[in-house]
């Protein structure tokens, strides 16, 4: 039986490690994770430990399933329905009294602000702000910072470390993890850590491979 450790910065369903071991072909494989995002739902009958690095709580099991009693309906006696009574007048809310003195400045300096803020955001093009490169570089700065971060915290947890020597292969899900992954295999050589689940696919084959005499 195999061990693999998955690296992700994504949201993952409890159904994505069905498709991991129908992927890498084995359904005793035994999945341990270590995420910076927790799963979006109860993953303790899916893999064998799931470790959140990052912000955020593990999902609570689900509650038992209770049975369900059915009481019996009481007879309905018919009564007249009480006259509606009418309603009690609202006062009128006293007028809201106009800033004065310190206050008056202090909202005019507000309502500046507010217009300058929303002539700046019009300097900038909407064509510009949604523009393909513009979002490319917003996106590939976030995922170096997370990519940095996730791997600070992977090591400077120890319990971490011990799950990713224990691997067989240890496997970067997303590109959040890949730098990540790629200090660990400088790190260590003796374990593969690939991208994605098609390369880990191929270590697991060769390593069931019988070997060949020479």
């Amino acid at each position: 039986m195999s061990n693999v450790v998955l690296l992700s910065t994504r949201r993952l369903p409890p159904t994505y490690f069905d498709q991991v071991r129908e992927d890498l072909g084995d359904q005793n494989l035994t999945i341990d994770v270590v995420g910076w995002v927790a799963p979006s739902a109860w993953v303790a009958d899916k893999v064998n430990t799931f470790t959140l690095i990052g912000p955020g709580r593990m999902p609570a099991a689900p509650a038992p399933e209770e049975p369900v009693v059915v009481a019996e309906k009481p007879a309905v006696v018919a009564e007249p329905a009480p006259k509606p009574q009418p309603a009690a007048p609202q006062p009128t809310p006293p007028a809201k009294p106009k800033p004065t003195g310190a206050k008056r400045v202090v909202k005019a300096v507000e309502w500046r602000a507010r217009k300058a803020r929303k002539v700046a955001g019009r300097m900038l093009p909407p064509a510009i702000k949604s523009s393909a490169p513009v979002k490319f570089l917003r996106g590939q700065r976030a995922t170096s910072d997370l990519g940095k971060n996730y791997w600070e915290r992977v090591l400077s947890r120890r319990d971490v470390l011990t799950t990713i020597d224990q691997a067989d292969v240890v496997i970067a899900l997303d590109a959040g993890a890949i730098w990540a992954g790629w200090n660990l295999g400088q790190r260590k050589a003796s374990t593969p850590v690939v991208l994605g689940l098609p390369a880990a696919r191929r270590e697991l084959d060769m390593m069931k491979a019988p070997v060949g005499n020479g």
